[in-house]
């Protein structure tokens, strides 16, 4: 993965992720109870339940400055410095999740997701000219989407981590599908879309079979799923809205 993709929707991990013994387990089990067809999946369920969310994204200052080759260099570079340390303190709250995690391949993907996030938030700091991230303050939407991480991290079973990492996976390539719509063209940021925004990135479909089947198997809960989310949504775009 090059350091200057988010390592928040990094394909390689969630195919190696999806050969966990633990989610063929999952996969065994819920195909016993699989859902009549026209019945909702989980994953549909939270994808239709935070459509508001998502335009709230697309509409944002941020974004639209992206599609439009027009946002102002100092609100970028603030982003990617929000971004870097919003990452190196989440980097932390991965580590909290894989020592809890009883999986031996989720283990190995949540301390490869911290590994990740290292090397991006490493190639920040010196691309930013950063040396303390303590320096730094956090906006708002950064520290309430840090901290809603932290949360499920310590809190709750690691596979709801995987339920908080779902809306970056969908909504990045779902971001970069409306953009691309009216024009392919965005400016000094093209490289910044066309390896943070890709359409074609479909590896949160693997996530999503996973929180479907471990719905229902009860392994996660669907009003804990929607709140855990539903936030994370909401962190991204508020974060998104920050700049």
């Amino acid at each position: 993965m090059s350091a200057r993709i988010s390592p928040r929707h990094d394909d390689r991990l969630v195919d190696k992720l999806s050969e966990s013994a633990l989610f063929h387990d999952l996969a065994a089990r819920a195909s016993q109870l699989r859902l009549k067809v026209g019945d909702e999946l989980l994953s549909e369920y939270l994808w239709k339940s935070t459509q508001s969310q998502q335009q709230d994204a697309l509409m944002s200052k941020f974004i639209q400055g992206i599609q439009h080759g027009n946002l102002d260099p100092t609100d970028f570079g603030g982003y990617m410095v929000q971004d870097s340390v919003y990452c190196y303190y989440c980097k932390g709250d991965i580590d909290i999740a894989a020592t809890k995690a009883t999986d031996p391949t989720l283990k190995e993907f949540l301390e490869q997701r911290s590994k990740s996030f290292v090397k991006y938030y490493e190639y920040l700091f010196n691309k930013w000219h950063i040396r303390d991230p303590s320096g730094i303050e956090m906006n708002q939407a950064c520290k309430d989407y840090a901290n809603l991480e932290k949360n499920v991290a310590e809190t709750m079973d690691p596979l709801y981590l995987i339920v908080a990492l779902l809306p970056c996976y969908k909504l990045w390539p779902w971001l970069g599908s409306q953009i691309s719509k009216s024009t392919h063209d965005f400016g000094v940021y093209k490289n910044w879309v066309t390896e943070n925004l890709n359409p074609s990135s479909d590896s949160y479909r693997q996530l999503e079979r996973i929180i479907d089947d471990a719905f229902l198997v009860k392994a996660i809960n669907k009003e804990q799923a929607l709140l855990v989310y539903k936030g994370c949504m909401t962190g991204e775009a508020n974060f998104f809205r920050s700049v």
